[in-house]
């Protein structure tokens, strides 16, 4: 009896291999969805508790009160043909207890014309603000359409600093 030794180059037929892969292939395919990025232009403001250095020469801040906005600037303007600039206006709410908006756009715009080097605004939400007026505050001071192409925008102040308004001491708040 002759005994034969096992092949042991047996070969592996790949073909229905091949045929898995390729439908499986067509199928993901067929159900893969791409994706779509898209960007938000949008800078994230600062938030801070304590005070604010902006190294600019003309400070100002918008206060957010339930009467509506306080708006305060003051400081040297690097055009020494300015001079100092101190305004302190307070713009109340619209008759539908909304922000008016646009009476602050227009309020920065005029500051914005005579220190066009300030970027920084500080944001002094009172304690109980909605974070919508928040949001529709630090809109306003952004950006503004523009007078020439409405359909443009004019960059006004582009770094919003977020902080509290301090109404008193906060024994929790004090150090040791």
């Amino acid at each position: 009896m002759v005994r034969r030794r096992k092949q042991e180059g047996r070969e592996v037929d790949l073909a229905a291999l091949v045929d898995i892969l390729a439908n499986m292939l067509f199928f993901l395919l067929a159900t893969v969805t791409f994706l779509q990025l898209k960007t938000l232009n949008a800078a994230v403001p600062a938030l801070t508790t304590g005070p604010v250095s902006t190294d600019k020469v003309v400070n100002v801040s918008i206060e957010i009160h339930p009467a509506g906005f306080t708006l305060k600037a003051s400081g040297d303007a690097a055009d020494k043909g300015i001079g100092a600039i101190n305004v302190s206006k307070d713009i109340t709410r619209k008759g539908d207890n909304h922000l008016d908006s646009k009476a602050l756009t227009a309020e920065l715009w005029d500051i914005k014309k005579q220190t066009p080097e300030t970027k920084n605004i500080m944001i002094f939400p009172e304690e109980g603000t909605p974070f919508e007026e928040i949001v529709q505050t630090m809109d306003a001071s952004r950006e503004m359409p523009s007078i020439l192409d409405p359909r443009k925008k004019v960059p006004l102040f582009t770094r919003p600093v977020l902080s509290e308004l301090v109404a008193g001491a906060d024994p929790a708040r004090e150090m040791p």
